[in-house]
């Protein structure tokens, strides 16, 4: 059995269908989500991770700030 017609196999038992990108089941492909609770896990997903991103930018910028006082600042004063 070639390998183009394992997958013609798979193709004419299940039909054409996408995966839900959050508990992988097989759904129709035009769908992005199985259900409204997983578009709900995806929306809360995003939203946490678009709060540690902008919490990470704000750490990065203080500790800028930081090391710039220690480096240029208290060299000036303590002199």
């Amino acid at each position: 059995m070639s390998q183009s017609s394992w997958k013609d196999q798979i193709k004419k038992k299940w039909g054409p269908h996408s995966h839900c990108p959050i508990c992988g089941k097989a759904m129709s492909t035009d769908k992005k989500f199985c259900s409204q609770n997983c578009r709900d896990n995806m929306v809360e997903r995003e939203r946490k991770q678009k709060k540690k991103g902008r919490f990470q930018c704000v750490f990065l910028i203080v500790m800028m700030v930081a090391m710039m006082l220690f480096m240029f600042i208290l060299p000036l004063i303590g002199s």
